[in-house]
Protein backbone atom coordinates (compact mmCIF):
# COMPACT_ATOMS: atom_id res chain seq x y z
CA UNK A 1 0.00 0.00 0.00
CA UNK A 2 1.08 3.77 -1.13
CA UNK A 3 1.44 6.35 0.57
CA UNK A 4 -1.93 8.20 -0.97
CA UNK A 5 -4.12 5.00 -0.47
CA UNK A 6 -3.08 5.12 3.42
CA UNK A 7 -3.90 8.27 3.76
CA UNK A 8 -7.23 7.51 2.41
CA UNK A 9 -7.92 4.58 4.54
CA UNK A 10 -6.96 6.81 7.40
CA UNK A 11 -9.65 9.71 6.14
CA UNK A 12 -12.66 7.06 5.19
CA UNK A 13 -11.77 5.57 8.98
CA UNK A 14 -12.05 8.65 10.51
CA UNK A 15 -15.09 9.78 8.67
CA UNK A 16 -16.73 6.45 9.81
CA UNK A 17 -16.15 7.13 13.40
CA UNK A 18 -17.06 10.66 13.48
CA UNK A 19 -20.54 9.64 11.46
CA UNK A 20 -21.10 7.24 14.00
CA UNK A 21 -20.32 9.28 16.92
CA UNK A 22 -22.89 11.92 15.91
CA UNK A 23 -25.48 9.31 14.88
CA UNK A 24 -24.97 7.65 18.71
CA UNK A 25 -25.37 11.21 20.32
CA UNK A 26 -28.39 12.66 18.02
CA UNK A 27 -26.86 15.28 16.98
CA UNK A 28 -28.96 17.44 14.21
CA UNK A 29 -26.12 18.43 11.70
CA UNK A 30 -28.79 21.13 10.16
CA UNK A 31 -28.56 23.27 13.60
CA UNK A 32 -24.84 22.55 14.43
CA UNK A 33 -23.97 26.06 13.51
CA UNK A 34 -26.58 27.40 16.24
CA UNK A 35 -26.98 27.70 19.59
CA UNK A 36 -29.09 24.27 20.74
CA UNK A 37 -30.46 23.76 23.84
CA UNK A 38 -31.09 20.35 24.72
CA UNK A 39 -33.84 19.10 27.18
CA UNK A 40 -32.62 15.45 27.68
CA UNK A 41 -34.79 13.19 29.52
CA UNK A 42 -34.27 12.68 33.59
CA UNK A 43 -36.43 10.35 35.60
CA UNK A 44 -34.98 12.01 38.23
CA UNK A 45 -37.58 14.50 40.60
CA UNK A 46 -36.71 18.45 39.47
CA UNK A 47 -36.04 20.53 42.26
CA UNK A 48 -38.27 23.29 40.50
CA UNK A 49 -38.61 25.31 43.45
CA UNK A 50 -34.36 25.02 44.50
CA UNK A 51 -32.29 26.92 41.87
CA UNK A 52 -29.65 26.31 43.82
CA UNK A 53 -30.06 22.56 44.06
CA UNK A 54 -26.81 20.71 42.46
CA UNK A 55 -28.97 18.85 40.44
CA UNK A 56 -28.60 21.86 38.28
CA UNK A 57 -25.09 21.94 38.43
CA UNK A 58 -25.31 18.68 36.45
CA UNK A 59 -27.27 19.49 33.75
CA UNK A 60 -25.37 21.05 30.93
CA UNK A 61 -25.90 24.73 30.16
CA UNK A 62 -25.49 26.67 27.16
CA UNK A 63 -24.50 30.82 27.34
CA UNK A 64 -27.00 32.92 25.35
CA UNK A 65 -25.98 36.73 24.12
CA UNK A 66 -28.19 39.48 25.45
CA UNK A 67 -28.57 42.49 23.80
CA UNK A 68 -30.25 45.99 24.68
CA UNK A 69 -34.04 45.90 23.07
CA UNK A 70 -34.16 48.21 19.97
CA UNK A 71 -36.94 47.37 17.66
CA UNK A 72 -39.77 49.50 19.76
CA UNK A 73 -40.32 52.12 22.53
CA UNK A 74 -39.44 52.23 25.23
CA UNK A 75 -36.06 50.84 24.39
CA UNK A 76 -33.37 49.40 27.18
CA UNK A 77 -31.35 46.94 28.35
CA UNK A 78 -27.62 45.89 29.30
CA UNK A 79 -27.63 42.38 30.14
CA UNK A 80 -25.35 40.32 28.13
CA UNK A 81 -24.97 36.68 28.82
CA UNK A 82 -27.88 34.47 29.96
CA UNK A 83 -26.95 30.37 31.00
CA UNK A 84 -29.83 28.42 30.28
CA UNK A 85 -30.29 24.97 31.58
CA UNK A 86 -33.38 22.45 30.18
CA UNK A 87 -34.89 18.68 31.17
CA UNK A 88 -37.82 17.35 30.49
CA UNK A 89 -39.61 14.15 32.16
CA UNK A 90 -41.91 13.14 29.75
CA UNK A 91 -44.79 15.35 30.88
CA UNK A 92 -42.82 18.20 32.38
CA UNK A 93 -40.69 20.49 30.13
CA UNK A 94 -38.51 22.76 33.16
CA UNK A 95 -35.65 25.79 31.86
CA UNK A 96 -33.30 27.15 34.35
CA UNK A 97 -32.24 30.39 33.80
CA UNK A 98 -29.17 32.03 35.34
CA UNK A 99 -27.98 35.68 34.76
CA UNK A 100 -25.66 38.04 37.32
CA UNK A 101 -27.32 40.98 39.23
CA UNK A 102 -25.40 42.95 41.90
CA UNK A 103 -28.46 43.64 43.51
CA UNK A 104 -32.47 41.67 43.72
CA UNK A 105 -35.40 44.06 43.44
CA UNK A 106 -38.47 42.43 44.53
CA UNK A 107 -40.87 45.23 44.95
CA UNK A 108 -43.10 47.54 43.04
CA UNK A 109 -44.80 49.13 46.13
CA UNK A 110 -44.01 52.28 45.19
CA UNK A 111 -43.70 54.30 41.62
CA UNK A 112 -40.00 54.48 41.83
CA UNK A 113 -39.50 50.96 42.29
CA UNK A 114 -39.14 47.97 39.74
CA UNK A 115 -38.71 44.17 39.90
CA UNK A 116 -36.04 41.87 38.57
CA UNK A 117 -37.70 39.75 35.91
CA UNK A 118 -36.96 36.90 33.55
CA UNK A 119 -39.22 35.31 30.27
CA UNK A 120 -38.97 33.19 27.87
CA UNK A 121 -40.61 33.40 24.63
CA UNK A 122 -41.89 30.28 22.54
CA UNK A 123 -43.82 30.18 19.09
CA UNK A 124 -47.42 29.45 19.95
CA UNK A 125 -49.48 26.85 18.09
CA UNK A 126 -50.70 29.30 16.03
CA UNK A 127 -47.91 29.96 14.69
CA UNK A 128 -46.83 29.68 10.62
CA UNK A 129 -43.38 30.84 10.88
CA UNK A 130 -41.12 31.84 13.15
CA UNK A 131 -42.41 34.89 14.78
CA UNK A 132 -41.14 38.98 15.53
CA UNK A 133 -38.67 38.50 18.28
CA UNK A 134 -40.74 40.87 20.33
CA UNK A 135 -44.20 40.62 20.90
CA UNK A 136 -44.50 38.20 17.83
CA UNK A 137 -46.76 38.92 14.98
CA UNK A 138 -50.57 38.29 13.94
CA UNK A 139 -49.57 35.32 11.67
CA UNK A 140 -46.84 33.84 14.05
CA UNK A 141 -48.11 34.56 17.66
CA UNK A 142 -46.17 33.91 20.70
CA UNK A 143 -46.15 32.44 24.11
CA UNK A 144 -44.46 34.02 27.06
CA UNK A 145 -43.48 32.84 30.52
CA UNK A 146 -42.30 35.56 32.65
CA UNK A 147 -41.16 35.65 36.39
CA UNK A 148 -41.20 38.40 38.37
CA UNK A 149 -39.31 38.64 41.52
CA UNK A 150 -41.85 40.65 43.03
CA UNK A 151 -44.84 38.12 42.07
CA UNK A 152 -42.50 35.75 44.08
CA UNK A 153 -42.60 37.51 47.23
CA UNK A 154 -46.35 38.15 46.77
CA UNK A 155 -46.36 33.97 46.68
CA UNK A 156 -43.98 33.90 49.57
CA UNK A 157 -45.22 36.41 51.96
CA UNK A 158 -48.73 37.76 50.79
CA UNK A 159 -49.53 40.76 48.80
CA UNK A 160 -46.46 43.29 49.77
CA UNK A 161 -48.03 46.03 47.11
CA UNK A 162 -50.03 47.78 50.00
CA UNK A 163 -49.32 51.04 52.20
CA UNK A 164 -48.38 49.19 54.81
CA UNK A 165 -46.22 46.90 53.41
CA UNK A 166 -44.65 49.93 52.07
CA UNK A 167 -44.79 52.22 54.52
CA UNK A 168 -45.27 50.40 58.15
CA UNK A 169 -45.35 53.65 60.16
CA UNK A 170 -48.06 55.58 58.23
CA UNK A 171 -51.36 56.13 60.28
CA UNK A 172 -54.70 56.01 58.31
CA UNK A 173 -57.99 57.02 60.63
CA UNK A 174 -59.99 55.16 57.69
CA UNK A 175 -60.29 53.81 54.05
CA UNK A 176 -63.98 54.22 52.63
CA UNK A 177 -65.44 51.46 50.22
CA UNK A 178 -62.47 49.23 51.21
CA UNK A 179 -63.90 46.68 50.57
CA UNK A 180 -66.13 47.61 46.93
CA UNK A 181 -64.70 46.35 44.85
CA UNK A 182 -65.91 48.76 42.30
CA UNK A 183 -63.26 51.41 43.44
CA UNK A 184 -60.63 48.78 43.26
CA UNK A 185 -60.32 49.00 38.96
CA UNK A 186 -57.60 46.53 38.45
CA UNK A 187 -59.07 44.02 40.58
CA UNK A 188 -62.54 44.71 39.26
CA UNK A 189 -61.54 43.81 35.82
CA UNK A 190 -58.84 41.12 36.95
CA UNK A 191 -55.73 42.89 35.77
CA UNK A 192 -53.17 40.27 36.78
CA UNK A 193 -50.79 43.46 37.76
CA UNK A 194 -53.40 43.97 40.85
CA UNK A 195 -54.00 40.84 41.89
CA UNK A 196 -53.34 39.89 45.22
CA UNK A 197 -53.62 36.42 45.69
CA UNK A 198 -51.17 34.57 43.20
CA UNK A 199 -50.53 31.03 43.32
CA UNK A 200 -47.22 31.42 40.81
CA UNK A 201 -44.44 33.75 40.02
CA UNK A 202 -44.84 33.62 36.56
CA UNK A 203 -47.44 35.02 34.04
CA UNK A 204 -48.67 32.83 31.11
CA UNK A 205 -48.92 34.90 28.27
CA UNK A 206 -50.09 35.03 24.26
CA UNK A 207 -48.84 37.75 22.20
CA UNK A 208 -49.33 38.28 18.20
CA UNK A 209 -47.58 41.92 17.79
CA UNK A 210 -47.29 45.00 20.14
CA UNK A 211 -50.39 45.95 21.91
CA UNK A 212 -51.58 42.53 21.63
CA UNK A 213 -50.31 40.96 25.35
CA UNK A 214 -52.57 38.94 26.87
CA UNK A 215 -52.55 36.97 30.19
CA UNK A 216 -53.87 33.55 29.87
CA UNK A 217 -55.61 33.08 33.71
CA UNK A 218 -55.07 29.31 34.14
CA UNK A 219 -51.55 29.07 36.32
CA UNK A 220 -50.17 26.36 33.85
CA UNK A 221 -46.86 27.91 34.37
CA UNK A 222 -45.09 27.57 37.76
CA UNK A 223 -41.27 28.65 38.63
CA UNK A 224 -39.13 30.00 41.62
CA UNK A 225 -36.49 32.19 41.72
CA UNK A 226 -33.44 32.55 43.90
CA UNK A 227 -30.74 35.14 44.46
CA UNK A 228 -27.21 34.49 45.66
CA UNK A 229 -24.11 36.39 45.62
CA UNK A 230 -24.84 38.75 42.83
CA UNK A 231 -26.42 36.02 40.63
CA UNK A 232 -30.28 35.32 40.18
CA UNK A 233 -31.67 31.43 38.86
CA UNK A 234 -35.03 31.16 38.24
CA UNK A 235 -36.03 27.43 37.33
CA UNK A 236 -39.66 27.14 34.79
CA UNK A 237 -42.28 24.64 35.03
CA UNK A 238 -44.59 23.86 32.63
CA UNK A 239 -46.90 20.32 31.38
CA UNK A 240 -45.52 19.80 27.55
CA UNK A 241 -49.01 19.84 26.38
CA UNK A 242 -51.64 21.98 27.74
CA UNK A 243 -54.25 22.45 25.30
CA UNK A 244 -54.91 26.16 25.49
CA UNK A 245 -55.36 28.42 22.73
CA UNK A 246 -52.18 30.22 21.86
CA UNK A 247 -49.53 28.24 24.41
CA UNK A 248 -46.82 25.92 22.83
CA UNK A 249 -47.81 22.54 22.38
CA UNK A 250 -44.55 20.27 22.84
CA UNK A 251 -43.95 16.10 22.83
CA UNK A 252 -41.47 14.50 24.42
CA UNK A 253 -39.08 14.17 21.13
CA UNK A 254 -40.08 17.79 19.81
CA UNK A 255 -38.01 20.39 18.39
CA UNK A 256 -38.89 24.54 18.41
CA UNK A 257 -37.64 27.90 18.86
CA UNK A 258 -37.28 29.79 21.90
CA UNK A 259 -36.15 33.06 22.90
CA UNK A 260 -35.29 34.54 26.35
CA UNK A 261 -35.26 38.62 27.74
CA UNK A 262 -34.27 40.07 31.52
CA UNK A 263 -35.23 42.92 32.71
CA UNK A 264 -33.21 44.63 35.73
CA UNK A 265 -35.01 46.78 38.41
CA UNK A 266 -32.14 49.13 40.24
CA UNK A 267 -31.79 50.07 36.42
CA UNK A 268 -35.68 50.98 36.04
CA UNK A 269 -36.14 48.21 33.24
CA UNK A 270 -39.63 47.35 33.04
CA UNK A 271 -42.31 47.08 29.68
CA UNK A 272 -39.96 46.98 26.72
CA UNK A 273 -36.54 48.34 28.76
CA UNK A 274 -34.92 44.93 28.51
CA UNK A 275 -31.95 42.65 27.23
CA UNK A 276 -33.23 40.36 24.52
CA UNK A 277 -31.61 37.56 22.85
CA UNK A 278 -32.16 36.37 19.63
CA UNK A 279 -34.15 32.91 19.03
CA UNK A 280 -32.31 29.87 19.76
CA UNK A 281 -33.35 25.93 19.10
CA UNK A 282 -34.58 24.15 21.54
CA UNK A 283 -34.49 20.22 21.13
CA UNK A 284 -36.74 18.25 23.82
CA UNK A 285 -35.10 14.91 23.41
CA UNK A 286 -36.12 11.76 24.43
CA UNK A 287 -32.68 10.60 25.40
CA UNK A 288 -31.92 10.28 28.92
CA UNK A 289 -29.56 12.71 30.59
CA UNK A 290 -25.69 11.75 31.17
CA UNK A 291 -25.38 12.38 34.85
CA UNK A 292 -21.69 14.16 34.16
CA UNK A 293 -20.49 17.46 35.56
CA UNK A 294 -21.91 19.72 34.00
CA UNK A 295 -20.75 19.74 30.27
CA UNK A 296 -22.59 19.62 26.95
CA UNK A 297 -23.52 15.91 26.95
CA UNK A 298 -22.36 15.33 23.66
CA UNK A 299 -19.17 17.57 22.84
CA UNK A 300 -16.73 15.30 25.59
CA UNK A 301 -17.34 11.25 23.97
CA UNK A 302 -17.67 13.43 20.78
CA UNK A 303 -13.95 14.90 21.12
CA UNK A 304 -12.44 12.13 23.28
CA UNK A 305 -14.10 9.95 19.98
CA UNK A 306 -12.31 12.33 17.72
CA UNK A 307 -8.70 12.16 19.51
CA UNK A 308 -8.92 8.64 19.11
CA UNK A 309 -9.29 8.42 15.30
CA UNK A 310 -6.87 10.99 14.87
CA UNK A 311 -4.33 9.22 16.83
CA UNK A 312 -5.17 5.69 14.77
CA UNK A 313 -4.46 8.01 11.44
CA UNK A 314 -1.44 9.34 12.44
CA UNK A 315 -0.21 6.31 13.57
CA UNK A 316 -1.33 4.57 9.99
CA UNK A 317 0.14 7.54 8.08
CA UNK A 318 3.46 7.46 9.89
CA UNK A 319 4.28 4.03 9.72
CA UNK A 320 3.48 3.68 5.69
CA UNK A 321 6.73 3.25 3.51
CA UNK A 322 8.64 5.79 2.21
CA UNK A 323 8.00 7.40 -1.54
CA UNK A 324 8.95 4.81 -3.97
CA UNK A 325 8.45 1.72 -1.85
CA UNK A 326 5.59 -0.95 -1.71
Amino acid sequence: MNRVGGKTVAVMALAVGLAGVLTLSGTRMAASQGTVLTAAKTDRVVPVTEPWSSFWNRVPKVSIPLSAQQVTPPMGGHRWTLEARAVQDGERLYIELEWADPTPNRSVAAPQLFTDAAAIEFPSVAATSVPALCMGDPNATVNIWQWKAAWQADVHRGFQGGVRHRYPNADVDGYPFHEDPAFSPGRYVDNPFSATDRTSPVDNLVAGGFGTLTADPAPVVQGWGAWRDGTWRVVFSRPLAVGREGNVELGPDDWTDVAFAVWDGAADERDGMKSVSSFVALDVSPKPMPWGPGFPYWPAPFFVFLALWAGFAWMVIGHLPGKGRT
